[in-house]
């Protein structure tokens, strides 16, 4: 029988997956699910498996992808800020144990990047950067088709680096976003909120996606200015509003970054987003084995 792969993304907000056949071709595709929802860490992680089990079909592989820092080889989530119940826990063990299937786990910035990479019409990009604005903020390099995980596995981990009173996640993220709704209107507001009234020329949601673009464009030109890619994409839920951020972001990068200058780099919102997680996380079971059948 054809080989079934799934690719799963669990953010600190939701989680969704595809099924794939053995040529990476999308099979069905899952409902978003919301983690508020479930209270415990078993909770969670029979629903991710009941997730899985929704396909009625034998699953040859799972890639997980997950918010970091992580021990991929191990399949172990260390202490992300971004999914408490999951802190920790050995997620492959707890996968595989419910559906025997062999799982791979990875940071969710690195297979965004990678599906991204795997999606472009021409694969020509030599370093690809892929940057996910969520719950949390992740970035990701896929470089000549390869994901660069660093000496120990976790390159990238750039978000939770102190700058000011905080890190860069303290400022570029969704809980950022209502920060700075509160600073600005005097109320917590969600990002979608915001965006629909920035459309509607609101002149302080307007300022807060401003804001939100010059931090995003410093925390940018460090990446940028370390690693010169020649692309990058940006996804995740907030991405949607970047139309709304994209001005500030590149006047920042203008400034500060020669690389940027000099030869523009092509930096876009991801049309595929989370979809390109699911695809990244299912080309990491094929770079993990050539034999999808496992053996609990």
């Amino acid at each position: 029988m054809e080989g079934r792969i799934i690719g799963i993304d669990i953010g600190g907000t939701t989680f969704s997956s595809t099924l794939f056949n053995d040529n990476l071709d999308i099979l069905d595709v899952s409902e978003k699910e919301f983690i508020s929802k479930l209270n415990s860490t078993k909770k969670l992680l029979d629903a991710i498996a009941n997730q899985i089990k929704t396909y009625n079909t034998k699953i040859d592989g799972i890639g997980i992808s997950c918010p970091g820092p992580l021990d991929s080889k191990n399949g172990i989530i260390l202490e992300t800020p971004n999914l408490k119940l999951l802190q920790n826990i050995n997620l492959k063990k707890e996968i595989e144990s419910r559906c025997k299937a062999s799982t791979y786990i990875e940071n969710d910035a690195n297979l965004f990047t990678l599906g991204e990479w795997c999606s472009m019409d021409e694969n020509n990009s030599k370093v690809l950067g892929g940057v996910t604005l969520g719950t949390g903020l992740g970035f990701g390099v896929v470089i000549n088709g390869e994901i660069f995980t660093g000496a120990h596995g976790m390159a990238s981990e750039y978000a939770i680096s102190p700058v000011n009173s905080g890190n860069w996640e303290s400022k570029v993220s969704i809980s950022g976003i209502m920060k700075s709704a509160l600073k600005h209107i005097g109320k917590k507001l969600d990002p979608e909120t915001l965006y629909e009234m920035a459309v509607k020329k609101d002149k302080s949601a307007m300022r807060i996606w401003s804001e939100f673009g010059h931090n995003l464009g410093l925390a940018l030109s460090h990446f940028i200015n370390m690693l010169d890619p020649d692309t990058i994409s940006i996804g995740g839920g907030v991405s949607g509003a970047f139309k709304l951020f994209e001005a500030d972001m590149k006047n920042v990068l203008n400034e500060y970054c020669p690389s940027y200058k000099k030869f523009t780099i092509n930096i876009f919102e991801s049309k595929k987003k989370e979809l390109s997680s699911h695809l990244g996380a299912a080309l990491l079971v094929k770079k993990n084995t050539l034999n999808y059948i496992h053996e609990i």
